[in-house]
């Protein structure tokens, strides 16, 4: 099952930014709006994602829904799941540039 988000402050300006959207939102809590942005921002790249996630479990052998189900619920299995078709240095796994500057 997924893990609880704990998130890294955010850089000054989108800090203010988020603060502003929450003051002009019926003055909701930061992390609420903080909440409501990050599903907005999921749903807008709905399509995407799942565009993704179907590519990949047509080479796993899955349907879409069981591979969304699997990377939630066990992600470790997924990452193996992925090593073992794709190889271990050839899994489709990325990092977007704040995830590989923090483990750098």
């Amino acid at each position: 099952m997924s893990t609880p988000l704990h998130l890294q402050p955010l850089a000054p300006y989108e800090d203010r930014l988020l603060s502003a959207l929450a003051f002009f939102r019926f003055k909701r809590d930061r992390a609420v709006q903080a909440r409501h942005c990050l599903s907005m921002y999921l749903r807008q790249g709905e399509g995407r994602i799942t565009r993704e996630v179907s590519f990949y479990a047509r080479h796993l052998g899955m349907t879409p829904e069981e591979l969304l189900e699997l990377i939630y619920t066990d992600g470790e299995v997924a990452r193996s799941r992925f090593a073992a078709v794709f190889g271990p240095g050839d899994a489709p796994i990325l990092m977007d540039a704040d995830e590989s500057a923090d483990s750098a």
